[in-house]
């Protein structure tokens, strides 16, 4: 006789459990019962959406004392036959999640003796009562056939489970146990949920894969799929933003002449990152997000779709499959079951995603390369097409391959994933029946939310080095009283983690109370010349200019007098002097120019465009969104200041030229030419990355490479003194507690100087790698961005100081650029090229000059590089620079300077 609970005996606040009936084998996830009338009590939502998003129209109908949305807690209203209205609910409690997915159900119990998930409270009581065995289930098998009569005695003791809010289980005892536990009826039955008996979800990708004859299917749709309804499918080439909603399909289907049982089905969608050193054959994965859809998985709870969409389960659909999965979970030969799922991407990740507490970390990494070690090289044939600029399998749930300028071994992944988890019939072992994936490509939104506070690289490297160096000090202490075999002293353990774990029994001077004091004060200075005048000033002139970039050029000019050398030669030839009083006026004829030019341009508060290849440009633009990935474009859009929203279209570069005193006077070299180049820095390590990155330091190598050998020595120091720690950690441990005597023990452990992680931040470090790619044509020439410009000539070799065609150094360079028959255009460009990017120099005092050029940034029309947004995760990372060549006449050289740009995912396409 199936049980039936009523609200009454039900907790407050949960929702309430109903049975199926008997005809389908009870309910199956997600739906209701066939040819039962809906319940009046609440029902379960989905776990993969975290807000309240929906679409409001004029017409929209005004809710009903009849509509179900209202009485599930209180849901917006809805409409039950418009496809474009989608509800999105809010996440479960941690206890539904706990009781429903936290754990791989093993056996097969009663699908109608279930109970509703134990409270936190009632988790601790029962922490300490609960019975926990290994036996086999065979024994209890056996023990029923043997004693039936116990039967009656097993349910009686369920139902003081239900009035005590006990939660009902099977229970696996030897036969002995089982029978004084029957006769007793005192101890409560170990439920379904119990981790001795039980695999953690965590634990299933570490499950070993079985081959089975089951088909499983995943398909993504433009809009929420409804029952009896073929759904218009998703394009390969869609991507994903923050806030949009993911819909879709499974289908599973055994393909066998058997039935197949199974222990839990699970519809996920994951975001990880995948970093392959091959030299030494090690893979990291770091896995990011994880999202599990419960009306989409299995269990024997009611959930609704968190679509709205009404779902009768057992009905039969427009394809012939049976929506949703039995509660004997058992896939019948020959029959398909379909499910249906919802996901919605958040605009952060939790927290706890990054230890090292960064907040960029939390950030959603956007779609990098490709995971061609998955599923053993299944994508590792995908090739770019040339043409397009990108690539895939050809098939649904492929991933795309574009020109992102990221090796092989670096990836970002983000999946639509169903798992099929069963036993081995042959050893009982929990197995992967099957595992389908269904790539997705996400491109975040770019939040511009400057985090308050947050120290500099600089300051979290000296921070970070500070920490270790103490806590070696503290070591080294520690060892010098191990040598001459004396108790660990307070001041021995400053500065680690048990800091304060040793009494002394002499009184502690002044300066160790003052020291006390300001550690809980956290007031005390990491370093006592931070008083020093000039360093504060130091301090502050490094941060009025810390959004600012400098570089410098040196330059010297040598010309010879064309007089002075026709004169010479003239003299020679006419004998009027020597050939060596010729060549003396020739040297004194000779002029020098030289100084120094200082380059300074700010960093800019504006972005370039995120920039994907033409045909995803088109597939994406928001004309082709969906109504409602249209509105969450523009509520996003919202979020961003109005006068942000601009994409970054130019660079000001200031110059200023300070000459040498011995110059020749006159003015600085002019500018010969400007070019530009976009870099692409790509920094990645196979330890969680401790600090926040910049382009300033990946860029400049001699400092990069020092902060790697600096933390390549410190680490290497670490596991030394880790060695000749476990080497001594019995006589460490006596000597710790050899003030304490009244204490009970206690262990001493390297991790209480080093933990684990601070050493895992030294190695991430020592292991950084840093890659920069160099794009030339990313960007338009100089030449082509001037307004009404209609000139086609590429480039332009050289340009006048005062813009004047009429002078000589301007003619020439003229003449030798252009025909005579276009001397009104010549003369127009130069003058255009600048007014609007060289400019002229300007003389502010004496052999100081300044100039500011203006480098225009317009993308080329046909670039075949896909430039992904910038990014900082525990794993990877990825910056850009604008290097600007300007190149001077007269052979002075050409400077260079770098300016850090972000490129976001926010301006219209």
């Amino acid at each position: 006789m199936p049980r039936d609970f009523s609200t009454k005996n039900s907790h407050p606040g949960r929702p309430v459990f109903t049975n199926a009936n008997t005809e389908i084998s009870g309910l199956r996830r997600g739906r209701r019962p066939l040819r039962t009338p809906p319940q009046s009590g609440p029902s379960m939502r989905s776990a993969s959406t975290g807000t309240v998003l929906r679409r409001k129209r004029e017409n929209e109908r005004s809710p009903s004392p009849n509509d179900r949305s209202n009485a599930r807690g209180g849901s917006l209203p809805r409409s039950r036959n418009n496809q474009e209205n989608v509800l999105v609910d809010v996440l479960p409690s941690f206890e539904m999640y706990n009781s429903l997915h936290r754990h791989i159900p093993q056996g097969n119990i009663n699908p109608d003796c279930h109970d509703f998930p134990p409270c936190y409270q009632e988790v601790e009581a029962q922490q300490n009562s609960i019975l926990r065995n290994t036996d086999q289930p065979t024994e209890i098998q056996a023990l029923e056939s043997q004693h039936p009569q116990q039967r009656p005695d097993m349910r009686r003791s369920s139902s003081l489970g239900v009035n005590n809010l006990q939660a009902f289980s099977t229970q696996h005892l030897s036969i002995q146990n089982t029978i004084s536990r029957l006769q007793e009826n005192s101890e409560p039955i170990e439920d379904d949920f119990n981790d001795s008996d039980n695999i953690n979800i965590d634990k299933l990708y570490s499950l070993p894969k079985l081959s089975t004859p089951i088909e499983v299917t995943i398909r993504l749709t433009k809009n929420p799929p409804k029952p009896h309804e073929k759904p218009e499918e998703e394009s390969i080439l869609k991507e994903y933003t923050s806030g949009d909603v993911i819909h879709g399909y499974c289908i599973v289907e055994n393909t066998s002449s058997q039935p197949l049982p199974f222990e839990m089905f699970y519809v996920t969608f994951e975001g990880y990152i995948s970093l392959v050193d091959r030299q030494i054959g090690k893979r990291t994965l770091k896995r990011f997000l994880r999202m599990v859809d419960l009306s989409a998985s299995w269990s024997y709870t009611n959930i609704q779709l968190s679509t709205g969409v009404d779902v009768i389960v057992g009905d039969v659909d427009y394809d012939n499959c049976i929506l949703g999965l039995t509660n004997n979970r058992i896939l019948e030969p020959g029959v398909r079951y379909k499910k249906f799922f919802t996901f919605k991407l958040p605009n952060q990740l939790l927290d706890v995603t990054c230890k090292q507490e960064q907040f960029r970390h939390t950030l959603l990494p956007p779609s990098f390369g490709v995971d061609k070690l998955r599923h053993h090289g299944k994508y590792a044939g995908i090739k770019v097409n040339s043409v397009l600029g990108c690539g895939h399998l050809g098939v649904k749930g492929s991933p795309i391959l574009t020109i992102d300028m990221v090796d092989e071994n670096l990836s970002v992944n983000y999946t639509v994933d169903a798992r099929i988890v069963g036993k081995d019939k042959k050893t009982q072992k929990l197995n992967l029946m099957k595992e389908v994936d269904y790539n997705i490509r996400v491109i975040p939104f770019a939040f511009c939310c400057p985090v308050i506070g947050e120290l500099t690289t600089d300051q979290q490297l000296n921070q970070l080095q500070t920490d270790i160096e103490r806590r070696i000090m503290a070591l080294q202490s520690v060892f010098s009283r191990l040598e001459i075999n004396e108790p660990i002293r307070p001041k021995d353990v400053n500065h680690t983690d048990i800091d304060g774990t040793v009494d002394s029994n002499l009184d502690l001077d002044e300066a160790e109370l003052l020291r006390c004091k300001m550690n809980q004060l956290q007031l005390r200075r990491t370093n006592s010349r931070s008083s020093n005048s000039s360093d504060n000033r130091n301090l502050k002139s490094k941060f009025l200019h810390s959004n600012k970039v400098e570089a410098q050029f040196s330059y010297k000019v040598r010309s010879k007098s064309s007089s002075g050398f026709k004169n010479g030669i003239f003299s020679g030839l006419l004998g009027g002097s020597s050939s060596s009083s010729g060549r003396n006026d020739i040297l004194k004829e000779k002029t020098e120019k030289a100084g120094l030019i200082l380059f300074q341009a700010d960093i800019p508060e504006y972005s370039l465009p995120y920039r994907p290849p033409s045909l995803l440009r088109k597939t994406n633009k928001f004309d082709n969104k969906n109504s409602y990935d249209q509105e969450n474009w523009l509520q996003l859009l919202d979020l961003v200041p109005e006068e942000m929203r601009r994409p970054l279209d130019h660079l000001d570069i200031n110059l200023t030229c300070i000459q040498s005193n011995n110059s020749r006077p006159g003015e600085p070299p002019e500018i010969q030419s400007i070019t530009t180049e976009l870099l692409c820095i790509t920094a990645k390590s196979d330890n969680s990355i401790p600090i926040k990155l910049n382009a300033e330091l990946l860029m400049n190598k001699n400092k990069f490479n020092e902060m790697k050998e600096k933390y390549a020595d410190l680490s290497k120091t670490v596991s030394d003194l880790s060695k000749e720690f476990e080497a001594n950690s019995t006589k460490l441990s006596e000597l710790y507690n050899m003030r304490d005597t009244a204490l009970a023990p206690r262990e001493l452990r390297f991790g209480d100087f080093v933990p684990s992680q601070l050493h895992n931040n030294l190695e991430s470090l020592a292991n950084l790698d840093v890659n920069v790619v160099h794009l030339h044509d990313v960007f338009r020439k100089q030449t082509h961005t001037l307004k009404d410009f209609t000139s086609s000539q590429d480039t332009i070799s050289a340009i006048p100081s005062n813009g004047s065609v009429s002078h000589s150094s301007s003619s020439g360079f003229l003449s030798s650029t252009f025909s005579t028959s276009s001397e009104h255009s010549r003369s127009s460009t130069s003058l255009k090229f600048v007014d609007q990017i060289a400019h002229e120099w300007v003389k502010c005092e004496p052999f100081k000059y300044k100039r500011t050029i203006t480098v225009n940034l317009e993308y080329n029309d046909n670039i075949r590089e896909t430039l992904v947004p910038t990014f900082e995760s525990c794993l990877c990372a990825r910056f850009y620079c604008v290097r600007v060549n300007i190149k001077f006449d007269h052979h002075a050289g050409t400077a260079t300077i770098d300016v850090p740009v972000d490129i976001k995912n926010f301006h219209n396409i």
